[in-house]
């Protein structure tokens, strides 16, 4: 089947249905608690704040779709922020700063890849001891002051509009989850980390270079939190070593629950996409409901354990039911 066939072809899964009907059902309890909630520029705005652990989550998910895991992507961030602060102060212009500190990210994430693909190290391991050295060299390189005086230029993607309505940082929010979701499902390099996915071995016999698609892979997370970094500074106009600290739980939960197998192999950009927009409507509902944060963590724990269990229940179903018709089948045959 061709490319553009299978793109044609493609419905959305059962899972991803559920999802669109569980925001539906937050959105209207929201709007229940609040009559200015359906307002078009307050969703836009509140959904503003959501647009950072969006581009950490799209940048996480084909690191779980291989079956490994970055819990440092946060703390890549924070760096990232601190070094457009440091740019800023020396006056360079944007259009050069950004590319920089999307490298400088992209290095840093690279270095978890050939750790954990090159070196076989366990990814949990490797960037937990990564999220504390990046958190750290962020406070080193951010100073205790942090940066608050950046250039206007700097703040426009986290702070800008499109016509006046429509955030520019979630116009690039939507940019990058097509981007994603082309790589993904519609190129070569997408196929190939399902396959890693899936089984490992068994796409290095087929010719798969596991190592070097990993590191790749862990390389785009770490400029998509680059990139994050950049909407950050617009967004709360400041650069600490603190930026995005606590971050990783809601992250973790949004691919997970959006149907990413945390095992690898099975997971779509949709289904993530579905499970921010759900995460973000429950925490603007919460709040309107006065509901505290230590109640909203432990709401978000529930749901990453929902989005774990999923799998595991779905396989156990799906044999109870495959040796239920093998039973069947023998007492038919005898």
């Amino acid at each position: 089947m061709k490319r553009a066939d299978r793109w044609l072809r493609w419905r959305p899964t059962a899972w991803e249905a559920c999802l669109v009907a569980l925001i539906l059902m937050a959105g209207a309890w929201s709007a229940y608690l609040s009559p200015y909630y359906l307002d078009i520029g307050q969703i836009l705005d509140s959904g503003r704040q959501f647009i950072i652990p969006g581009l950490l989550a799209f940048g996480l998910l084909p690191i779980v779709l291989t079956g490994e895991i970055d819990i440092s992507l946060a703390s890549n961030l924070a760096i990232g922020a601190v070094l457009l602060g440091h740019l800023s102060a020396a006056g360079v212009p944007p259009w050069l700063a950004v590319p920089v500190v999307l490298a400088v990210c992209a290095l840093l994430g690279a270095v978890n890849g050939v750790l954990v693909s090159w070196m076989g190290l366990p990814s949990l391991a490797i960037t937990l001891g990564t999220m504390g050295a990046y958190r750290g060299l962020a406070y080193v390189v951010g100073l205790d002051t942090g940066y608050t005086d950046f250039d206007d230029a700097y703040l426009s993607v986290g702070s800008g509009y499109v016509f006046g309505i429509v955030p520019v940082s979630l116009v690039l929010f939507l940019g990058v989850a097509v981007v994603m979701a082309f790589l993904i499902h519609g190129t070569v390099f997408g196929r190939r980390i399902f396959a890693v996915g899936r089984n490992s071995d068994a796409a290095r016999i087929v010719g798969i270079d596991v190592t070097r698609l990993k590191i790749v892979t862990y390389a785009m997370a770490g400029a998509l939190a680059g990139l994050a970094a950049l909407v950050w500074i617009g967004q709360y106009g400041s650069a600490r070593g603190d930026n995005a600290d606590g971050s990783v739980l809601f992250v973790v939960t949004a691919v997970v629950l959006g149907g990413v197998d945390i095992n690898g192999g099975r997971g779509t950009v949709l289904g993530v996409t579905l499970a921010l927009l759900l995460l973000g409507t429950l925490r603007n509902g919460m709040g309107l409901a006065n509901v505290g944060g230590p109640v909203q963590t432990v709401v978000l724990g529930a749901l990453l354990l929902l989005g774990v269990l999923r799998p595991v229940a779905l396989r156990a179903y799906h044999a109870v039911r495959s040796g239920a018709a093998r039973g069947k089948a023998q007492a038919a045959g005898t």
